[in-house]
């Protein structure tokens, strides 16, 4: 059994990254699988490099029509067979060495997520890095939640959040939303489990034109989702 599955869901577009995340993934001196899982039909493979199809530790699967992110995540998520999975977005890079960076948390019985810094790189390429709002360490079940559920915004970038598995069955998975799915998730999985916050970058998130989330007709999406998202934060308890 593998130490961590690595998830991501992927789409033929200009921006992936494959080859960086798989060659970061190469860094790790922990044992992993890395379940691609194509929002689309099989011949979606063909825009993939040919280092990530010749890694047995890759497992590759299609879908007959194009589903969106979270449906497809969570296809990836059933396929899992480690006790810990990491998301990694495909126009995204973790950053060598950040999976066994996170790891360590779950040694206690009680974190089933853990997450790091992040740095944004815009397209001219600067970086920018956020200021910290955690003290590292152990967050109690719904800190992340609660500051969600007041702010309307996460202090910390879910895309390269390491989870225990189970947690993230329990809470249902990826919540199949246009936006904010991994909100959902944090949501249903801050409710009942503390988390853990490693004081280290650990992906970089890259700035692109071909981001759906810059369009307009998202933003009006997003804006729906988040009101569904809200109700759920006050059904946990987490808003009045």
């Amino acid at each position: 059994m593998p130490d961590v599955s690595v998830l991501t869901a992927t789409a033929p577009r200009p921006q992936n990254r494959l080859a960086e995340i798989h060659a970061a993934l190469g860094a790790s001196r922990l044992d992993w699988e890395w379940l691609l899982q194509i929002d689309g039909p099989d011949d979606a493979r063909l825009a993939l490099p040919d280092a990530v199809r010749a890694d047995p530790r890759v497992r590759i699967q299609a879908g007959a029509r194009r589903d969106g992110i979270a449906v497809t995540r969570n296809r990836a998520l059933a396929r899992a067979t480690a006790p810990l999975v990491l998301n990694a977005d495909s126009d995204d890079v973790p950053i060598a060495g950040a999976m066994d960076r996170l790891a360590p948390a779950f040694a206690d019985p009680d974190v089933a997520m853990a997450f790091g810094d992040w740095v944004e790189r815009w397209p001219d390429g600067t970086d920018w890095r956020p200021e910290p709002r955690f003290a590292p360490g152990r967050q109690e079940a719904g800190a992340i939640a609660s500051i969600w559920a007041a702010e309307r915004w996460v202090p910390m970038h879910l895309a390269g959040a390491m989870w225990r598995t189970v947690a993230v069955r329990e809470a249902g998975g990826w919540t199949a939303l246009a936006g904010g799915s991994d909100i959902g998730l944090m949501l249903g999985v801050d409710a009942r489990h503390a988390s853990s916050y490693v004081a280290t970058p650990t992906f970089v998130y890259y700035h692109h034109e071909h981001q759906v989330t810059a369009h307009d007709q998202w933003r009006d999406l997003f804006a729906l989702d988040m009101e569904f998202l809200a109700a759920r934060a006050r059904a946990l308890g987490f808003a009045a």
